[in-house]
């Protein structure tokens, strides 16, 4: 047997042994085949090892259970650290059709007071970790912008230089504020959708993060994340350099159950 053939029928093995995997995060494997659209029989050659989907195919089936689409012929099992994404595909179809049936409301002081924000964001590649990072919203003629800050750059503040790393837009449609995030380079395009208020702070604003679209993005496909007003005038700088990496464990409880949107009234992301 030649080495190429070896290498083919490995690759095959390896798709067919982590589709199997996939499959059982699922109802049924019938469930499966008719949610991607594929023939029952045809699905079947798959998992069986017998054959690989095309690649319009392939995509599709990993877009469907939120994975890289190089994950689906690796050796190992996808582990769920690594795999959070996939739970949420329900989410980011309930999310787009949000988007989809959009109906554009103005926004208010009351629904996002402009001034500083912490942003706390799940590290789904990092469990048991949470980012901390600074946000600025401004509200100029009822256009409301987005500015996050790095702690790195907040350094240059020193001497008298400050640059954003990241910059958005809010909008408001079907009662949540909706806001496109883009980086450096047109793959780090996001959207952040977040509910209005929180019932324990109305300082806080929880929501999810989506990178969508784009092959290739950057960071996770969603996590939980939130932003709380900073009291105005605090000291902006004396919070900067706090920003970083945290345990989620350090966390107060309120915090903790926004990110890990427990079933406790009031706590989680929001209703879709």
């Amino acid at each position: 047997m030649s080495r190429d053939n070896l290498s083919g029928k490995t690759k095959v093995g390896h798709f067919a042994n982590r589709l199997k995997e996939l499959c059982k995060t699922k109802s049924s494997v019938s469930a499966v085949a008719r949610d991607l659209g594929i023939n029952r029989q045809q699905f079947a050659r798959y998992i069986s090892g017998e054959s690989l989907p095309r690649q319009a195919i392939h995509q599709k089936i990993a877009d469907y259970f939120g994975v890289d689409p190089g994950q689906l012929h690796s050796d190992r099992p996808i582990r769920e650290g690594n795999n959070a994404s996939a739970s949420s595909a329900a989410t980011i179809k309930a999310m787009m059709v949000l988007l989809g049936g959009a109906v554009v409301q103005p926004i208010t002081n009351e629904d996002l007071e402009p001034g500083f924000y912490w942003q706390y964001k799940m590290l789904l590649r990092i469990p048991g970790k949470v980012g901390k990072s600074l946000v600025l919203v401004t509200n100029n003629d009822g256009v409301y912008r987005y500015k996050r800050r790095s702690s790195v750059i907040y350094n240059a503040q020193l001497n008298g230089t400050v640059e954003n790393t990241f910059n958005g837009v809010f909008f408001k449609q079907n009662g949540f504020l909706t806001m496109t995030d883009v980086g450096l380079t047109l793959n780090d395009l996001t959207f952040h959708v977040f509910a209005t208020r929180h019932v324990y702070d109305t300082s806080i604003k929880p929501g999810l993060r989506l990178t969508v679209g784009l092959s290739g993005s950057f960071g996770p496909k969603a996590a939980r994340l939130f932003l709380k007003k900073i009291p105005d005038g605090e000291s902006i700088l004396a919070h900067a350099r706090a920003q970083g990496v945290v345990n989620k464990a350090d966390l107060p409880a309120g915090y903790i159950h926004i990110l890990d949107g427990n079933d406790v009234p009031g706590s989680g992301i929001m209703q879709l």
